[in-house]
């Protein structure tokens, strides 16, 4: 993927490093250099340099022995009090949501649920369930557009960069076993609360769902090898 001449090559820069890790393209613990990334993205070292500093502030990039700069590797520690902060931010762009979101976003968001609804009944495979997720994971971002806060949206993407490859990873463990129903169903009250126009409720549903949902992902892959002892 190349980059675009924009206002600011530096905030495409960023945004590209944070999906991909997001996505776990950039998985925990790889090692990238300034000069390859510009290389990939087609653009000079400058901006990488920019999009560089503001991911290491974020902890998402981290150097080792101050140097080499990696992927950052999180604790479980870590990973559970990032989900803390995004479980927070997340109940308040669902408050937003109750009260910003068109009647057009909220029908979007309810046929999303709908299709991951229906992809969880139906899913016999591990790559069906992670299908599933997928789906389940685009409903929270579109509630979270729906607050219409650019900003708040940008800090739950920052808190919850390690979510995906995590889930994934859980639900390669379990299989078809693991009980993504449970959550499905806590995406159900949210929406029903967004439709009420119900701010308080929502923000108090989204929040126990992001925590209640991590936990039981990051419980299930607590001992795995490839998450970080700091």
């Amino acid at each position: 993927m190349k980059l675009k001449p924009a206002s600011s090559l530096a905030d495409q820069a960023y945004l590209v490093i944070r999906r991909a890790i997001a996505e776990g393209e950039l998985p925990a613990g790889e090692r990238v250099t300034e000069r390859g990334l510009a290389q990939e993205l087609g653009v000079s070292p400058t901006p990488i340099r920019e999009a560089i500093r503001r991911l290491e502030q974020e902890r998402l990039f981290e150097r080792i022995d101050g140097r080499t700069l990696t992927v950052a590797q999180p604790s479980v520690n870590r990973l559970y009090e990032l989900n803390l902060v995004e479980a927070a931010l997340a109940g308040v762009a669902a408050r937003l949501a109750a009260s910003k979101a068109s009647d057009r976003e909220l029908a979007a968001i309810a046929r999303v649920h709908e299709e991951t609804m229906a992809a969880s009944t139906t899913a016999h495979t591990v790559e069906e369930g992670i299908a599933a997720l997928r789906l389940a994971r685009r409903t929270h971002q579109l509630i979270y557009a729906a607050s219409h806060n650019d900003q708040l949206v940008d800090m739950i993407a920052a808190a919850g960069a390690f979510d995906w490859p995590i889930r994934v990873e859980s639900i390669r463990r379990l299989g078809t076993v693991y009980p993504i129903g449970s959550g499905l169903g806590e995406h159900g009250d949210v929406i029903q609360a967004l439709q009420d126009r119900d701010g308080a409720k929502a923000e108090a549903l989204m929040r126990g769902h992001i925590a209640a949902a991590a936990t039981r992902h990051l419980d299930v892959v607590a001992e795995n090898e490839f998450l970080g002892t700091q």
